[in-house]
């Protein structure tokens, strides 16, 4: 028996080793992963995987590293100074004091608001463009549906529409030709950005239960080394209509416990979360339609459940490099805008998650 004792006295151990030779042997796979999208610009899910791993593993502070490094050889546009878009003026006092509140509390709301003449034509298309109901915890059955959502009828806890259908919106164009939004983002990453996911979808309230496939529940993203996310209210979002929800500083480097970073990419309750933070420290952004959110999601976060109502959000995604998470590259065709048309010869890179530049 005192073999056995000492065998189960030195399980602590015996983990804690297990787990450090994963970490060694995901830090091996996600260097190779490296050097191969250095050369390809492609990246294989089991790299992706180990980039989540070691993310883990060392609290973020691998992507912090990488994100430096990345800022090295990724400098950063110039854009026209004085400039306006939706986010304020490029360079100004204000656009640094959002750059500061982001590094410090991950998050930012907007002093701008979408104005209301776009926010009637999104609504508008999101009521009537056909969208995907996404399938609910366990239900395979839906995932294929393409429909219009109605409002008075929903059949889904989640709608979304395809990120190829959105670019073809003349007013998601002039979005992503803001730079004011880019320039943000520029100041965040500290490296050159690349936009990276545009998405539309709405929340209702199908369900009287949280939906993990609808994001229901707090979780951290990890699709990039780093990436700024902007959400747009596209609807006015009461505390019933479920609003964004963060948990504010959770982005730093070492602020997710391991408590909660050793069930890796995982969903995680209320209850789980609260132990770790203080109530102060629990954001929901119930806001009128038009209001813009800047989020860095590798802090905790959710899409709260929707008691009634629904809610229609849309998010543009800036990343410093497109290293990690495959997505299929869309297209941008022939009918586009002509602020966006400029901003393409402008700013290649910037608009590199396309084909049909």
């Amino acid at each position: 028996m005192s073999g056995l004792k000492k065998i189960l006295r030195d399980i602590p151990g015996v983990v804690k080793l297990v787990n450090n030779l994963r970490g060694i042997r995901s830090g091996i796979r996600l260097t190779g992963g490296l050097i191969f999208f250095a050369f390809t610009g492609k990246t294989s899910d089991a790299t992706h995987q180990a980039m989540i791993s070691v993310f883990c593993a060392t609290h973020g502070r691998s992507n912090d590293f990488l994100s430096w490094i990345i800022g090295k050889f990724r400098r950063p546009y110039v854009f026209d100074k004085g400039s306006i878009g939706v986010a304020g003026e490029i360079d100004s006092d204000s656009m640094q004091y959002a750059v500061s509140a982001l590094r410090e509390q991950g998050y930012y709301v907007l002093k701008n608001k979408l104005p209301s003449d776009i926010c009637d034509r999104l609504l508008a298309y999101a009521t009537t463009h056909p969208c995907k109901l996404r399938p609910m915890d366990g239900d395979k059955i839906g995932a294929a549906i393409m429909a219009p959502y109605h409002r008075d009828a929903p059949q889904a806890v989640r709608y979304e529409f395809l990120q190829q259908d959105l670019l073809d919106n003349p007013d998601v164009q002039h979005l992503l030709a803001d730079m004011s939004l880019a320039a943000l983002a520029q100041g965040y990453l500290g490296a050159r950005p690349v936009i990276d996911i545009v998405a539309l979808w709405w929340h209702t309230a199908f369900s009287d239960q949280p939906d993990v496939e609808a994001a229901q529940y707090f979780h951290f993203d990890m699709d990039r080394p780093k990436w700024l996310k902007f959400f747009i209210y596209l609807t006015d979002v009461e505390p019933e209509n479920g609003p964004h929800s963060f948990v504010a500083g959770s982005h730093r480097s070492g602020d997710i416990p391991s408590a909660l970073l050793d069930k890796g990419y995982a969903r995680l309750t209320d209850e789980e979360v609260a132990i770790h933070f203080d109530q102060k420290d629990f954001i929901e952004f119930s806001a009128p339609r038009g209001t813009i959110i800047a989020e860095d999601t590798r802090g905790l976060h959710k899409g709260k459940h929707v008691g009634t109502g629904d809610r229609l959000v849309m998010q543009i995604e800036f990343s410093n490099c497109l290293f990690g998470a495959f997505y299929p590259q869309p297209h941008l065709g022939n009918d586009v805008v002509p602020q966006l048309r400029e901003r393409l010869r402008q700013y290649p890179d910037l608009y590199s998650f396309v084909d049909g530049r």
